[in-house]
């Protein structure tokens, strides 16, 4: 395990310097750090860069994928699963000198699952594996909130949407991303606090649940259909870009990494499209009172 963690943090070391070189091209650089939650069947940060060139927006997004025909980013999935928001990972020093020095923009933080987050009191022992305390989930992000800061960037904490199998957790895990994101806020670095984006993505998905049930709205346990990704690189654009989703036109939903680039991707259909744009403006708006 030593020598995956090794190998993968030389990768990220060098993508980011070689990113970092390449931030005179004056597009906004984002990475995606976490699992499979990005990469599953082409990801989420597909959708999240359609948006943007619909808008004309200049962004390059880094994660997982780099070997792909569609890639975007670094590969590290042959190396292993890395839960980067863990204590033990986030404490590292090469991870956090990998986010300073990669010239990024934003920085999008895969939320802990339930699991985690929740205290060991609340019986759900099938998806728990073993809790870890609030004040360890803190100290781990506060750790990397920190690197992303004095990179220049901004950490944004993405509500991870959770199992299909659990949605009466979801709301109660996004409490206590709020609570995250209000202790990450009080930190002090360089003499200043910093501002968090929160993206509530585990909200948006008990609403695409609810209108298309669940074996239509997830892929599996623990990943969204093609429908709810889309949503999901929606949801990121609108928060990271303050940019009103409705009338974007963008509707390609990410092309799994199976079949060749100039495949042309299945699209969402209007009506479906609509609505997606629709609920994220109302998240947004709710949040962003002035918009």
């Amino acid at each position: 395990m030593e020598m995956k963690f090794r190998a993968y943090f030389l990768c990220l070391v060098f993508v980011s310097a070689v990113a970092g070189s390449r931030a005179e091209d004056g597009a906004q650089r984002v990475l995606f750090l976490g699992n499979s939650v990005w990469d599953y069947q082409g990801g989420v940060p597909q959708a999240f860069i359609g948006f943007c060139e619909a808008e004309g927006l200049s962004f390059s997004a880094t994660s997982q994928m780099k070997d792909r025909a569609n890639r975007h980013g670094i590969e590290f999935l042959d190396i292993g699963r890395i839960p980067l928001s863990l204590p033990e990972v986030a404490a590292r020093a090469d991870l956090l000198e990998a986010i300073r020095s990669g010239g990024y923009d934003y920085v999008v933080l895969e939320g802990r699952r339930s699991g985690y987050l929740l205290p060991s009191w609340v019986d759900r022992p099938e998806d728990r594996g073993a809790s870890i305390p609030y004040a360890e989930n803190l100290t781990a992000l506060g750790a990397i909130h920190r690197a992303i800061v004095e990179s220049g960037g901004r950490t944004v904490l993405y509500i991870h949407p959770g199992l299909k199998t659990t949605p009466e957790l979801k709301l109660p895990v996004a409490e206590i991303y709020r609570r995250l994101r209000t202790d990450l806020e009080g930190m002090v670095i360089g003499g200043e606090t910093h501002s968090v984006i929160l993206v509530p993505a585990s909200q948006l998905w008990l609403d695409g649940v609810r209108r298309y049930g669940l074996d239509n709205w997830f892929a599996d346990r623990g990943h969204g259909a093609e429908l709810a990704r889309f949503a999901s690189g929606c949801l990121l654009f609108t928060y990271i870009t303050g940019k009103d989703p409705r009338g974007n036109g963008f509707r390609s939903f990410p092309k799994p990494w199976t079949v060749s680039a100039d495949t042309p991707a299945r699209r969402a259909n209007e009506d479906d499209a609509d609505w997606v744009a629709r609920q994220v403006w109302l998240y947004y708006t709710s949040e962003n009172p002035d918009r």
